[in-house]
């Protein structure tokens, strides 16, 4: 039953976000010209100049991008991806292109926020909106990088390619959108931040099982000794993700709620790293 309600939960939340998606997009961005990047920058494009639906365009688009993805990413992401795509599509084609705001700064600083929010939650229940995010997922699974920050960087040849189009005033405003959506999506999906743990504790043996049991991962075993009672301790150190935080501190204090941990932000994690 638990089981039936988090995947109802996750398809209502996948949906909503991809409205949040299409409500962004035609509210904020396509109304002062602002390309978004990737698969949707380029469905603006084409739209510019032959009036072709967005819509219909991303859908088209993202076809080839799915059958990647289902390599790489695993069927169930893909599942995810297309209902993503076909109501992202069709929101789209249903909210009307209207600007909620005449002030073109304040619409890429919104409207590059609420996309971010969007794909990244997308991307945290275990899907994508199509187009980059598939690339940028891939690429973060293999080179260890933040999505966000991948995206951006891809969504930087369509945002060039709109300057000779649009002009150049427009394109510094699409950047300042890709910049905010890329920091909104590497906020709300944190799979791919990194925290080292440094645990003492007297009951080593009890927690190493836990903390194996729970994420299947190594853990460095050093033995160690109280300087004020003299007792033997051992240290743990291994490395999670943020996203992992909570329930492995809950693990922690279940075993041994005597524990001493040192969690620090890891820059970058060399070596096989086991992605739950």
């Amino acid at each position: 039953m638990l089981i039936l309600f988090r995947l109802i939960y996750q398809i209502i939340l996948v949906g909503l976000c991809s409205m949040l998606f299409g409500f962004a997009y035609n509210t904020f961005l396509i109304p002062h010209k602002l390309a978004s990047g990737g698969v949707t920058g380029i469905a603006f494009f084409i739209h510019h100049y032959l009036h072709v639906n967005t819509g219909l365009i991303v859908l088209i688009i993202n076809i080839p991008l799915l059958i990647l993805g289902i390599k790489y990413l695993g069927k169930r992401f893909i599942l995810y991806t297309i209902y993503s795509v076909v109501v992202l599509s069709i929101s789209l084609k249903v909210i009307p292109i209207h600007a909620i705001s005449n002030d073109i700064l304040l619409s890429s600083i919104i409207g590059g926020a609420l996309y971010g929010i969007a794909v990244g939650l997308v991307i945290k229940t275990g899907g994508s909106t199509g187009g980059t995010d598939i690339v940028s997922l891939i690429l973060s699974q293999k080179k260890n990088m933040q999505v966000g920050f991948l995206s951006a960087c891809m969504n930087l040849i369509v945002v060039g390619t709109s300057g000779f189009i649009f002009g150049w005033d427009i394109t510094l405003y699409t950047v300042i959108a890709i910049y905010v959506a890329g920091r909104a999506v590497d906020m709300v999906y944190t799979n791919q931040n990194k925290l080292t743990l440094r645990i003492v504790t007297e009951k080593g043996d009890e927690l190493i099982d836990a903390l194996i049991h729970l994420h299947s991962r190594g853990i460095t075993v050093h033995n160690a000794e109280g300087a004020y009672a003299h007792k033997p301790k051992k240290v743990l150190t291994t490395v999670i993700t943020r996203f992992e935080l909570n329930e492995t501190k809950h693990t922690i204090k279940i075993t041994d709620p005597h524990a001493f941990v040192n969690i620090s932000q890891t820059l970058e994690v060399m070596g096989r790293f086991r992605k739950n």
